[in-house]
């Protein structure tokens, strides 16, 4: 009797564990985790890599995006089958399929880089300044890099010419180089080097009043990125730029300021779209003291490609700045939407359209119609203060602002961007209070 119950405990212990290891589990996957390096962990006497690669996707076709190998999906689970077999997968077509993944798999990529025009625009659409931090967003998948794929192909190279399958090799644990943490952030640099025409630099209505000049604008800019996760992105930074006036020496201004945005999707793909949530705070000092000051802006957006070489960014935003003077103080909300189309490797158009609702500060001599529109009017210093007579004024209003743009890569880290701005801003008391304005931008934009 006892000897039967002795049996009976083995042939359920036996029944228990096979049935635990055919139900073990790996994961949820984590970022840089690839089936390579996941098989090279479960690896099997007289199985070659292939066999052990496709045994395991066979089991989880649906951990894997487009169906591909090389595409894991991130936080998914993978079931790994007993693997005292090779699922009926033969050696020759085990390679075979393997050696197919691949190849699609970098055919994709190939036309993905293609698509993108091989280098990355640098123009001051929306894009830019998270393209600084090296990282991608809205990735969702963790795939091979270019040394694991060879590796890869090496082997089922060599198991291709063995009569017999091959023992795969002990993985090699990862030096203490490749364990340390990062010591910190990484601030990457840039830099805009603008000339800008500017007809109407007084905001002025009346063609009396109305001053164009021409400005020199260099700005340096540093910036980091975290990524959080597969999905989100945190960028931090600032930059710092001054504003020469060839005419008006009063409007000479330094500006600084330092920023953060958040970025985050909710699925993976390339055209899954991407959201952003943006804060500034900064501030201008001028030759002309009453225009000092402090702002803070908000904002959110999102970012969408449309189509493999068009790009859209949608957004709204809000603006507070509180100045020395109170005629400058002024708040203000924008809509905006832009569109970046690519039509060469090295080439980039974009527009964008901005519409804004808030307080806009103009300089010129006063009628009784601005006197009685304006929130607050004072002397300009910039332009002669009362002794000529002129006088800025605030005025609440809409403004229309359209913008036209043409980006050219010169190197992968400079490229030249030339832009066309339309203004068109309208009181919102009084229609008949207003101005127009056109800016003509020229810039060198690079990295350091």
């Amino acid at each position: 009797m006892k000897k039967a119950i002795l049996v009976l405990c083995m042939v359920l212990c036996i029944i228990t564990s096979r049935s635990y290891a055919a139900e073990r589990q790996y994961g949820p996957i984590k970022a840089n985790e690839t089936l390579y390096r996941i098989a090279l962990k479960y690896r099997q006497p007289g199985m070659t890599l292939a066999q052990l690669m496709m045994t395991i996707f066979q089991h989880n076709t649906e951990a894997f995006e487009q169906g591909n190998i090389n595409r894991l999906k991130l936080g998914s689970v993978l079931k790994i089958p007993e693997l005292d077999g090779v699922g009926g997968i033969g050696r020759k077509q085990a390679i075979h399929k393997a050696t197919t993944h691949i190849e699609t798999y970098q055919k994709e990529v190939a036309d993905l880089k293609l698509q993108r025009g091989g280098l990355t625009p640098l123009s001051q659409a929306p894009r830019d300044p998270d393209l600084l931090t090296g990282t991608v967003v809205a990735a969702g998948v963790t795939t091979p890099d270019s040394g694991q794929i060879e590796k890869f192909k090496q082997v089922l190279a060599y198991d291709q010419q063995q009569p017999q399958p091959i023992s795969l090799p002990e993985p090699k644990p990862a030096s203490r180089k490749q364990r340390k943490k990062s010591a910190g952030p990484l601030f990457r640099y840039s830099y805009d080097l603008s000339i800008v025409d500017d007809d109407n630099v007084r905001l002025a209505q009346e063609d009396e009043d109305i001053r164009s000049d021409l400005i020199v604008s260099p700005t340096i800019k540093a910036r980091a990125g975290k990524k959080l996760d597969s999905f989100t992105i945190l960028n931090y930074g600032g930059s710092l730029s001054y504003n020469w006036f060839e005419t008006f020496d009063e409007l000479n201004n330094y500006e600084f300021d330092i920023n953060t945005r958040y970025r985050f999707a909710l699925s993976s793909g390339f055209t899954a779209p991407i959201y952003s949530l943006s804060a500034k705070i900064g501030g201008q000092e001028f030759e002309s003291e009453m225009r000092d000051s402090s702002f803070l802006s908000l904002s959110a957006d999102l970012n969408k490609w449309m189509t493999n070489t068009i790009n859209m960014t949608a957004g709204f935003g809000l603006k507070r700045r509180e100045s020395v003077s109170e005629v400058f103080d002024n708040s203000e909300a924008r809509l905006f939407v832009n569109f970046d189309t690519e039509i060469s490797k090295a080439d980039l158009i974009y527009t964008t359209f901005t519409w804004i609702r808030g307080d806009t500060v103009s300089s010129a001599t006063p009628s009784l119609e601005i006197i009685n529109a304006a929130d607050a009017i004072e002397p300009d210093d910039a332009f002669g203060g009362i002794a000529g007579n002129q006088f800025a004024y605030r005025i609440e209003a809409n403004t229309v602002v359209l913008t036209l743009g043409y980006n050219r890569i010169l190197t992968p880290k400079m490229s030249f961007d030339i832009s066309a701005r339309y203004v068109k801003s309208e009181a919102i008391d009084d229609d008949d209070i207003g101005y127009y304005r056109t800016i003509i931008r020229a810039s060198l934009l690079g990295r350091f």
